[in-house]
């Protein structure tokens, strides 16, 4: 059987970890390399705000390449435009699947593929079809291991930042706050992964409360959330 040759689309959290470790074990993929996007000027990761550097540990440890996007404006402005660019140029080294880690009820998929269709490649969710309830299960059973890196402020404390996701970290979550974090209540980092060559080095920085005023369809919205810094070992502290 020939394998789909994919470019998974890695953020870095736990989510994109564990579509990944269903999608490794997929004979009827190939998974070539992953593919982020950043802040150029900041350095960090365009939505969980990691360092360059962590994803590259990452990568390193799970034994690919690492494919980065550079995004130069505010927020994620240029992301289509720079997406396309990349992906045709994945298509053109005989890439034909770009694999995500959204789960079913973000909403995304015909987005994406209404994106990717024209370009000639194919979307992937590993994570597609499975509860919000049935996707933290099988996660924290994985094996995979990550931190809270961001929290939004309206919906959790701060002393959710920064705890590994685990089953106690689940129980404690307010009502209405969906376990997998889908809607934005938090975000995370992964550390550890049983395909991981060994685990990531990293230190803990300060963290910060962040207030930002969003344009939404609805209108303007104030959005606040804590945010910790990390650092891989071995680089400057921030």
């Amino acid at each position: 059987m020939t394998r789909m040759p994919v470019a998974f689309h890695w953020s870095g959290g736990k989510d994109s970890a564990h579509a990944l470790g269903r999608l490794l074990t997929d004979e009827r993929y190939d998974v070539r390399c992953l593919l982020t996007t950043v802040h150029a000027v900041r350095d960090e990761s365009t939505v969980h705000g990691l360092p360059t550097a962590l994803l590259q540990a990452q990568a390193a440890a799970i034994g690919l390449p690492l494919r980065i996007v550079e995004l130069h404006g505010a927020g994620l402005d240029g992301y289509n435009e720079a997406m396309e660019v990349e992906t045709r140029r994945l298509r053109s080294e005989g890439i034909t699947g770009c694999a995500f880690g959204d789960l079913e009820h973000s909403d995304v998929l015909q987005y994406k593929e209404i994106q990717f269709a024209p370009l000639g490649v194919k979307v992937i969710e590993p994570l597609w079809g499975m509860s919000p309830q049935e996707c933290s299960e099988d996660f924290l059973a994985s094996g995979i291991e990550a931190i809270t890196v961001v929290v939004n402020a309206a919906v959790l404390d701060r002393e959710h930042l920064g705890v590994p996701v685990d089953r106690s970290f689940v129980r404690t979550l307010p009502a209405g706050c969906d376990p997998c974090g889908e809607f934005g209540e938090f975000h995370t980092f992964t550390w550890n992964a049983p395909y991981f060559s060994s685990p990531v080095r990293f230190a803990i920085g300060d963290s910060e409360r962040i207030e930002r005023r969003i344009s939404t369809s609805s209108g303007d919205q104030e959005f606040a959330y804590w945010r910790l810094h990390l650092r891989a070992v071995g680089t400057r502290a921030r």
